[in-house]
């Protein structure tokens, strides 16, 4: 502030001293008597030489409130290590963001700045680049361009310059220092340089502004457990299992769309075959014989089953039964091999043997299912699942 007073100073005894320029610094200087009394045009040039003083008053003092360079000014504060590195080469430590002065004011008074703010944008192996900007009392904005220059090591000289927009014409200054950083955020730097009412010079420490780690991403949720098969839900029919979701094999495949006219009341599954009991099998109403293979040979319905497997249903119709016949298609350890044997036909069924209490469905249809066969009316019975028996066999009845 001492270059503001001298100017002040200066511009006082060049109004008040001899009528030619005032010199600097001879404050104590005589006047002779003979020049002490003012003529007419003596106090003309006065009265303008006091008008520029009160000019030139008011702008200094702005400037010197407003831009107190010697008090360790943040104009080096570097301001803004953005977060792209342009042109930044790879493995070398990044500057680019936003560095500020630890002294921060929140209101700049008439002897001091706030808001200083270094912005560097790019950065190559040898220099960094960026514009600043130094907030002032009465509003007045101080902003420039910046570079530096990697020393190597932590070392790094940094030139700045730019404009005091406040005054007209605009004032120009330059600085430059020589500052070190340290832990990557920190950045010491002496500095001086000159403006255009004369030299400043301090002493600024910044810090890289860091922005707040992101919460980690919450792990992936685990995967939704395979849903179970079609449950066995009632419906209109009763099903046990529902046919629409089920694979058939080597049956008619719109037997889900069948209305079940049938109810199984029995259901034995016995060391020497099948036998089931169901509404429509006997007496008036009973299901129609269809032909089968030679003349007189005649079949009245089909046993079919459902098996999960792989958390998927398949059905078939596998065994054929003529009015009459008791039971049909072996022992339960032999469905696998009795009933559904041939990969082309069944597919995934061919070959799986259920387990002894593993969940298993039947039902029965009117005529010849198997191999998709002779079919007078399209009818069935409900669906009834039942736990596998063992070889012994189960009797089940609903």
């Amino acid at each position: 502030m001492r270059w503001a007073h001298g100017f002040v100073t200066v511009l006082t005894n060049f109004v008040i001293g001899k009528h030619g320029p005032a010199k600097a610094g001879r404050h104590d200087e005589k006047r002779p008597a003979s020049r002490r009394t003012l003529r007419t045009d003596d106090g003309a040039k006065m009265m303008k030489k006091t008008s520029f003083l009160l000019v030139a008053l008011v702008a200094a003092s702005a400037f010197a409130g407003a831009c107190a360079f010697e008090q360790h000014s943040n104009a080096l504060a570097p301001s803004g290590l953005g977060t792209a590195v342009a042109n930044s080469t790879p493995g070398a430590a990044s500057y680019v963001g936003t560095w500020a002065s630890t002294q921060s004011v929140a209101t700049p008074t008439p002897s001091t700045c706030g808001n200083f703010q270094w912005q560097v944008t790019s950065q190559t192996a040898t220099s960094i680049a960026g514009t600043f900007s130094i907030a002032c009392a009465g509003g007045l904005t101080i902003s420039g361009s910046a570079t530096g220059q990697l020393n190597g090591g932590n070392l790094v000289s940094i030139s700045l310059t730019g404009t005091a927009n406040f005054l007209i014409p605009p004032c120009s200054f330059s600085l430059t220092g020589t500052g070190e950083i340290s832990n990557g955020d920190t950045l010491t730097i002496p500095y001086s340089g000159s403006t255009c009412f004369g030299p400043v010079h301090g002493t600024e420490t910044l810090h890289r502004r860091t922005d707040p780690q992101p919460a980690p991403a919450p792990p992936p949720p685990a995967p939704d457990p395979t849903p179970p098969p079609a449950s066995p839900s009632p419906s209109a029919s009763n099903d046990a299992i529902d046919l629409s979701g089920a694979t058939i094999h080597n049956s008619p495949s719109d037997v889900a769309r069948w209305p079940a006219t049938a109810t199984i009341t029995r259901l034995d599954l016995g060391a020497n075959g099948v036998h089931v009991d169901f509404t429509k099998k006997d007496g008036p109403g009973s299901w129609p014989d269809v032909p089968f293979l030679t003349p007189g040979e005649n079949l009245q319905y089909t046993l079919w089953i459902v098996l999960n497997i792989n958390g998927r249903w398949h059905a078939s119709g596998c065994i054929e039964f003529w009015r009459g016949l008791d039971r049909n298609g072996g022992p339960p350890p032999q469905y696998a091999q009795n009933w559904y044997y041939d990969p082309s036909r069944w597919g995934p069924m061919s070959g799986y043997q259920p387990a002894p209490g593993e969940q298993v469905g039947f039902l029965v249809t009117a005529g010849d299912s198997r191999n998709n066969g002779n079919v007078i009316v399209k009818e069935r019975s409900n669906v009834v699942v039942v736990p596998f028996p063992s070889g012994g066999g189960g009797t089940f009845r609903f």
